[in-house]
């Protein structure tokens, strides 16, 4: 049998032991507080400036600022700079085991936590006011005509981008976003049918008149597309061009494509790579500048889509663009056991 004293000195920490201690004595202090564990299990849900935590928990910018401080140090919380805004979101995909084990913890027992549904409540009513701004903006358009002078980029360049990199026989093609229908034309050329969905009225009417004649292999759906009006496994194709900086939660509209495509299928992606110009937020309702290529792999991989492209496109704007081409990984099936010879009784 080991004595105590004996025991402990075969095992004194090294260094390195000491630093993961350390870490993990920051970590359970940062969550040894009612607001801070508020904070984490509302920052798991998606990204939320200061002002919109302000909103939900209903306390001073100090206190929240105090509190979010603790946490980005622990590891548990980061940070996202969007032109003069931070957003700030629990750090679920952390490579950090701890970290990603308690995260994943409380994001079991969330319902457990105090206050669990005013502030989840809270939270709906602000996700909600985001896309009723996106929804005004669009709304608001009333001729097709009107919105390439809306658009920060050359609405022909995007959609080359888009026609590029897909197939020249898409399938059932999901246009996620359609807005105007601008793309409609160009998809109905290479699909056997196309599903159109956006979350404004006033652009899928637009959007029919854009189809035009050949709009009887479109079918015009109004929904969210964080929420798609698409049964699993409907399309062959999804397309997502210059619509994720619209969104709230973009990885949500990409989990419903992955949800929406058949095993095989593939995605195309075309969006604003990270920019400054903020007078994107009021000019064109956008509530992400543009985006990271990395942050966007990361999105795809973990909703296990194969990435065959990814790339960062310039041309005569400022701003650039990046593409991605992705495919729905295949279920493997299980390996069949091999058959047991029959005995033979002779």
């Amino acid at each position: 049998m080991y004595h105590a004293a004996a025991y402990f000195s075969e095992v004194s920490p090294t260094p390195f032991r000491q630093s993961l201690m350390a870490d993990a004595l920051k970590v359970y202090k940062a969550l040894a507080d009612a607001t801070r564990l508020r904070l984490v299990r509302l920052l798991g849900r998606g990204g939320l400036s200061v002002n919109e935590i302000i909103e939900v928990l209903q306390m001073g910018q100090s206190r929240i600022s105090r509190h979010l401080k603790i946490l980005a140090e622990a590891g548990l919380v980061k940070s996202r700079r969007e032109g003069t805004w931070s957003y700030y979101q629990a750090d679920q995909e952390s490579e950090d085991p701890l970290l990603a084990e308690v995260l994943a913890l409380l994001q079991r027992h969330e319902q457990e936590l105090p206050g669990a549904e005013a502030d989840l409540q809270a939270l709906e009513g602000v996700v909600e006011r985001r896309k009723a701004r996106t929804r005004r903006f669009f709304d608001s358009i009333r001729d097709p005509r009107e919105f390439p002078q809306h658009q920060s980029l050359d609405g022909a360049f995007y959609r080359q981008a888009v026609l590029a990199l897909l197939p020249q026989e898409c399938g059932v093609t999901l246009d996620l976003g359609t807005g105007v229908g601008l793309l409609l034309p160009a998809l109905q050329e290479r699909a056997t049918r196309v599903i159109a969905v956006d979350s404004s009225t006033a652009m899928l009417d637009l959007a029919r008149q854009t189809a035009g004649l050949q709009g009887g292999r479109c079918e015009f759906r109004l929904g969210d597309l964080e929420h798609l009006p698409v049964a699993d496994g409907e399309v062959d194709t999804a397309v997502a061009c210059m619509v994720l900086h619209h969104l709230s939660d973009p990885s949500k509209a990409l989990a419903e494509a992955h949800r929406a495509l058949r095993e095989g299928g593939e995605l195309v992606i075309v969006d604003l790579h990270q920019h400054q110009d903020e007078s994107l937020r009021q000019s064109m309702a956008d509530l992400w500048l543009g985006f990271r290529p990395d942050e966007v792999k990361g999105w795809l991989r973990k909703l296990g889509f194969e990435l065959a492209e990814a790339r960062i496109v310039s041309g005569t704007d400022p701003l650039k663009l990046i593409t991605f081409r992705g495919r729905k990984s295949w279920r493997r099936t299980p390996a069949a056991k091999p058959a047991k010879a029959k005995r033979t009784i002779r």
